[in-house]
């Protein structure tokens, strides 16, 4: 295989010395990166490190300071995302761009519709390929349903079928497969592995370090806007890009838990029979769980398994068609969101910037959301005191940032996701829910957010979050749940779990095929 560093005519498409500023801010510094053919080129770096700068440059969103671009030996002038769609070029976005009020088919066609003449599109071949599409990845779905009504999981799965059906030459995908399941995963590696047959050129950026290990021929490390590492596979190790990516070793380092804590606690938050509308959901008694004082508890299934959903009836965002949820031995009524937060129960939900984040808002204002009326005497809130405790809780949580008067979209998605966490710990809950905690975020943020929560277990907060990731249960958890189509199916203690122990309770049907 060819050094990474050198050229040849398998380059697709390369950016060539790139810089990027915002103002005197360098987010990308003399950049570059080349994309092979039929390959899948990953591209690591931590939040901040400038990797959606660059992307967002090969897709024409926005425009480099300084240097060029090139596809197939000629300079690009991209200026808009029509003209990287005119070479080809077509991306998957982190934050998904799904349009709700629309079905499959008009998603994935939307802004390319198929026309029968000038003024009539032609829905039945839309639908046709669109099926088609879906199919190949391994994911038939109806394509007269409302987008809207679909799980994140499967709105990413239509991202990607939006950029197949355009004939892209360079697929970029950006965290692909943080919304599915290990199922949906394996399915998209295979479409990986198809379209690298066909010739095409992937750009992979992901935070699963086992994914990038697994799917990566080439490998580009960017820190701080500029590239400090290059390898080929075979050459790569997940240390080799640790150290790269952070400029230091933090395996091993994310957090040395032990139960003995609050083994003698008693139990805090009791959960008895629920049922509230849990997709498959068989068990004719409900759900159970008990978790004491200063437990975190892990709660892991595959997409569809009803984590999400047991989670937000606890919150008061779903009904509760049975049971009864308990909270120091006393019976609480949750029948919205202000009963739960008056009980001091908070969530922290899956998609940050759907249902986390109001992005016209500054990092303080997003933090204190919740919490104003705490501060307010008389009709009048007072500033004062409600930015000393922003200050606190921001600090607490290590938001990086220079001035909390910025807009919250100023920060990377690590530092977002502490601010969602922040919002909550102003209300000094005595339950903290968190659905899919470190989703899109850096290993480096991981590790800092995992020390946080065991810290506040430690002070007594009892913790419950739900994940789709292995790695995460075993890490974070003191006591994990398996979840399977709404009930809970196995039970292990930290010390207990394994891989193959979480995967089998989990998808006792795909074990048993394999």
């Amino acid at each position: 295989m060819n050094d990474p560093r050198v050229g040849g005519d398998d380059v697709v498409l390369e950016s060539r010395g790139v810089t990027k500023r915002y103002g005197a801010t360098a987010a990308l510094e003399n950049v570059t990166f080349r994309v092979r053919r039929g390959a899948v080129n990953v591209l690591i770096g931590e939040n901040g490190a400038g990797k959606s700068t660059l992307m967002r440059l090969l897709a024409g969103v926005e425009q480099p300071t300084s240097g060029e671009i090139w596809k197939d030996g000629r300079q690009l002038q991209m200026r808009s995302p029509r003209d990287a769609a005119a070479a080809s070029i077509a991306i998957v976005h982190q934050d998904l761009a799904v349009l709700e009020n629309l079905n499959l088919a008009e998603n994935i066609f939307a802004g390319r519709e198929l026309l029968q003449s000038v003024l009539f599109v032609d829905r039945h071949a839309e639908e046709t390929r669109g099926a088609a599409a879906l199919r190949e990845l391994r994911k038939p779905l109806d394509m007269r349903c409302a987008a809207g009504d679909l799980s994140l999981g499967n709105r990413q799965v239509v991202e990607v079928a939006r950029s197949l059906v355009c004939g892209a030459q360079v697929l970029i995908l950006d965290e692909p497969t943080s919304a599915l399941s290990a199922a949906e995963s394996a399915s998209l590696f295979r479409v990986i592995e198809d379209l690298k047959q066909r010739g095409v050129a992937i750009v992979y950026i992901s935070h699963r370090l086992n994914e990038l290990l697994h799917l990566g021929d080439f490998f580009t490390v960017l820190r701080d806007g500029c590239v400090v590492g290059e390898g080929i596979r075979g050459s790569v190790d997940r240390r080799w890009i640790v150290e790269r990516m952070s400029g230091r070793d933090t395996d091993g380092e994310i957090i040395d838990g032990s139960s003995a804590a609050f083994a003698n606690n008693r139990s805090l938050l009791e959960v008895s029979g629920l049922r509230s509308g849990l997709a498959g959901q068989s068990a004719k008694e409900g759900l159970n769980l008990q978790v004491r004082a200063g437990e975190i508890v892990g709660i892991y299934g595959l997409l569809g398994a009803g984590r999400t959903e047991f989670l937000e009836a606890i919150a008061g965002l779903r009904r509760i068609d049975s049971g009864e949820v308990r909270l120091g031995g006393k019976r609480i009524s949750v029948r919205s969101v202000g009963d739960a937060l008056a009980a001091g129960i908070a969530l922290v939900p899956e998609d940050r910037q759907r249902d986390g984040l109001v992005p016209e808002l500054s990092i303080s204002g997003n933090i204190s959301l919740s919490s104003v009326g705490s501060f307010a005497r008389c009709g009048w809130v007072r500033r004062s005191a409600e930015a000393a405790r922003v200050q606190e809780v921001a600090g607490q949580m290590q938001i990086t940032a220079h001035d909390l008067e910025l807009p919250v979209t100023t920060l990377s998605g690590g530092n977002q996701q502490k601010v969602v966490l922040a919002r909550c710990l102003m209300r000094n809950p005595r339950v903290l829910l968190l659905d899919e905690p470190t989703r899109g975020v850096d290993v480096g943020a991981k590790a800092e957010i995992y020390r946080t929560l065991r810290a506040l277990a430690s002070g007594g907060l009892t913790i419950v979050f739900a994940t789709s990731e292995i790695e995460e249960a075993r890490v974070l958890a003191d006591r994990i749940l398996v979840l399977t189509q709404g009930s809970f199916v196995a039970e292990f203690l930290r010390s207990e779990a394994t891989d193959a122990a979480l995967f089998a309770a989990a998808c006792p049907t795909l074990e048993a095929a394999g």
